[in-house]
C-alpha cells in the first residue's frame, strides 16, 4: 500500500494461533505496523481489557478503517470507535454473507444478526465483495446491506527462475511423486471442499491412468482429516493418494509445479486463492460452479468448471481430457497464467483497494 500513497497497521487476535499471539505479532512487524491482541489462553485475563483501548488509538490514528471479519463482538468494539472519532470504515465478510455459511449456526447467527451484527453492517460506508457472485448472494439474503464494491483478491507466485528450487523442496520432503502424474488439492480439508467426491472417481482415473497420485496438501480438524484416510483406506486407494500436510514456501508452490491439474470440487466457496495460486502457476484447474471465482476459468480459458448437479461424472471426464491431452493442458496452463498475471495479482488488489479508500475519504 505505501506504492499507492497509504501506510497501512494491522489489529488482530490470537484465534488460530498456538499462543497468545506473540510469534504472529513478531512476524507480522517484520513487515507492518502490527498489534495482535491475545483473546484466549492463560494470559487473556492480563491482556483482554486492553482491547478497546488498543482499537480506539488505532482508529484515532487512521484515516480510513477496514474491517474483515463477522460474528465477532470487536467488530463492535471499531464500529463505536469510528463513530467517537468521526471515521469511516469499510467492512470484508470474506463469504460469510453466503446463504451457505448463514446455514453454519443458523439460530446463532439469526440472533447474532439481529441485535448486533446488522448495526455493524448497516453502518459501514462500504461492503467490500471479492466477486459479483459473493455479492450477489450476499444482497439475495439480506437485501438491506449496504453499498458495495467488487475487488478480486491476488495470489502469490515464485519467479520462473525458482521453479525448479520448488520442485526441488517437494520432492525432497515426498519422493513418492517422482514419476507420478499428480493431481492436486491444497487448501483446507473440510467437508465442503469436496474431497469425499474425488475419492469417489479415483478409482476410475487409475484404472485409466495407473501412475496417478491424487496429492491433498492441507490441515483440517483432525477428526474430519482421519474420516478422509478411513476412506482411503477402506478403498484400497493408498498406493494413489498422498496426505502431505499443509504446505508453504518453495515446498507449497512445488507441490503446484509438479501437479498436472489443480482440483476443486468445493460445494461452495468464496474466493479461491489456491486456484489463482495455481493459475499463476499455470497449472489447469477444475472447479465446480459452486467455487465463487469459476468465471475466471471460464475467462481465461484456465481449465474446466463442472456443475453442481453433474460434479463427479463431470470431474471424472475433465480429468481423463487433461491427462489424456498434454498439448491442451499446456495450453489451459499457459492461458491461465497470462489472466492471472493481469487479473489477480496482489498489485492490482491493492490499486483498487487504494482508490477505494480515496472515494470513502471524499465522500
Amino acid at each position: 500500500m505505501p506504492s499507492h500513497g497509504w501506510d497501512a497497521a494491522v489489529v488482530t487476535t490470537s484465534l488460530y494461533c498456538d499462543d497468545d499471539g506473540k510469534d504472529l505479532q513478531d512476524s507480522l512487524r517484520q513487515r507492518i505496523d502490527a498489534k495482535v491482541l491475545p483473546i484466549r489462553g492463560p494470559r487473556i485475563l492480563k491482556h483482554a481489557y486492553r482491547a478497546a483501548d488498543v482499537i480506539d488509538d488505532a482508529v484515532r490514528s487512521a484515516d480510513v478503517i477496514h474491517l474483515h471479519t463477522l460474528w465477532h463482538p470487536l467488530n463492535s468494539v471499531a464500529r463505536k470507535a469510528c463513530e467517537r472519532r468521526g471515521r469511516k470504515y469499510a467492512l470484508m465478510p470474506h463469504g460469510m454473507l453466503d446463504p451457505y455459511s448463514l446455514r453454519q449456526k443458523r439460530w446463532l447467527k439469526k440472533i447474532y444478526l439481529a441485535t448486533v451484527e446488522r448495526r455493524n453492517i448497516q453502518r459501514a460506508s462500504r461492503l467490500i465483495f471479492t466477486t459479483v457472485h459473493e455479492q450477489n448472494a450476499a444482497q439475495q439474503s439480506l437485501p438491506w446491506l449496504a453499498p458495495g464494491e467488487v475487488i478480486a483478491l491476488g495470489a502469490d507466485c515464485p519467479t520462473d527462475d525458482s521453479r525448479a528450487d520448488c520442485i526441488a523442496a517437494f520432492t525432497s520432503l515426498f519422493p513418492q511423486v517422482s514419476n507420478r502424474r499428480c493431481l492436486l488439492f491444497l487448501g483446507r480439508i473440510h467437508q465442503k471442499k469436496g474431497i469425499e467426491r474425488l475419492l469417489r472417481i479415483l478409482p476410475q482415473v487409475t484404472r485409466k491412468h495407473p501412475s496417478s497420485l491424487l496429492v491433498i496438501a492441507g490441515s483440517g480438524d483432525p477428526r474430519y482429516v482421519e474420516h478422509i484416510k478411513q476412506l482411503v483406506h477402506a478403498g484400497n486407494l493408498e498406493q494413489h493418494v498422498l496426505f502431505t500436510g499443509m504446505l508453504a514456501g518453495q515446498a507449497k508452490f512445488g507441490a503446484f509445479a509438479c501437479a498436472e491439474m489443480f482440483l476443486l470440487p468445493s460445494s461452495q466457496e468464496n474466493f479461491a486463492i489456491s486456484m489463482a495460486e495455481a493459475m499463476h502457476m499455470a497449472v489447469p484447474v477444475i472447479v465446480s460452479d459452486k467455487v465463487n471465482t469459476w468465471p475466471f476459468v471460464t475467462a481465461a480459458n484456465a481449465g474446466f468448471v463442472v456443475e453442481e448437479k453433474q460434479i463427479e461424472l463431470g470431474f471424472s471426464q475433465r480429468i481423463n481430457e487433461i491427462l489424456c491431452d498434454t498439448d491442451m493442458a499446456h495450453r489451459l496452463g499457459k492461458s491461465g497464467k497470462n489472466f492471472a498475471l493481469e487479473k489477480l495479482t496482489w498489485q492490482r488488489a491493492a490499486r483498487n483497494m487504494a482508490s477505494l479508500y480515496h472515494e470513502m475519504l471524499l465522500g
